[in-house]
């Protein structure tokens, strides 16, 4: 009878360190799966103060633009600094990595939290809007108008997200 017992006692040991084993082994992998899933946030946390600071920029050219002097308006700004003329369609985008253009800083938002955003606004020639307005006879108000596109970015630095943003803008 003595010699069952002490058989028995073995066995739970083994089985109570094999069960300890596989806690553990639970144990660490949530702790793993937590912290990707805390990195996750925060990357998406950053993006999205990254694409804010880009859609202010946005916001402080469009209205750059819309408090521009008339009778020139909006045009009258071509050849300041980060205000462009007609892209060149031969040559590679003006925002393109490694192209030497002025960017223009925004305000910061979330100062400390994200990159600041600059911007560039290009000059897209005049328009027809609504589509064809300017091949009737009768031309309507407003048909070709100045209009702009204007790029805001975020550039990336390490740890950081990059966001580029762009909208065409007209009168």
């Amino acid at each position: 009878m003595k010699k069952n017992l002490i058989k028995q006692q073995g066995v739970a040991l083994v089985v109570s360190l094999l069960l300890l084993l596989a806690i553990t082994l639970l144990a660490v992998s949530n702790m793993k799966r937590t912290t990707v899933q805390e990195q996750m946030t925060g990357n998406l946390h950053d993006r999205q103060l990254a694409l804010q600071q880009a859609e202010a920029a946005l916001l402080v050219a469009e209205r750059l633009l819309a408090a521009a002097p008339l009778p020139a308006g909006p045009t009258a700004l071509i050849n300041n600094a980060g205000i462009y003329d007609i892209p060149d369609p031969a040559l590679p985008a003006r925002w393109a990595p490694g192209q030497l253009v002025t960017w223009i800083g925004a305000p910061a938002m979330n100062s400390g939290t994200a990159n600041p955003a600059s911007y560039i606004i290009e000059y897209m020639d005049d328009w027809a809007f609504p589509p064809g307005c300017d091949r009737g006879t009768t031309r309507v108000a407003g048909c070709l108008e100045p209009t702009f596109r204007i790029t805001a970015r975020v550039p990336a630095t390490p740890g950081r997200a990059e966001v580029t943003l762009q909208t065409v803008w007209r009168r």
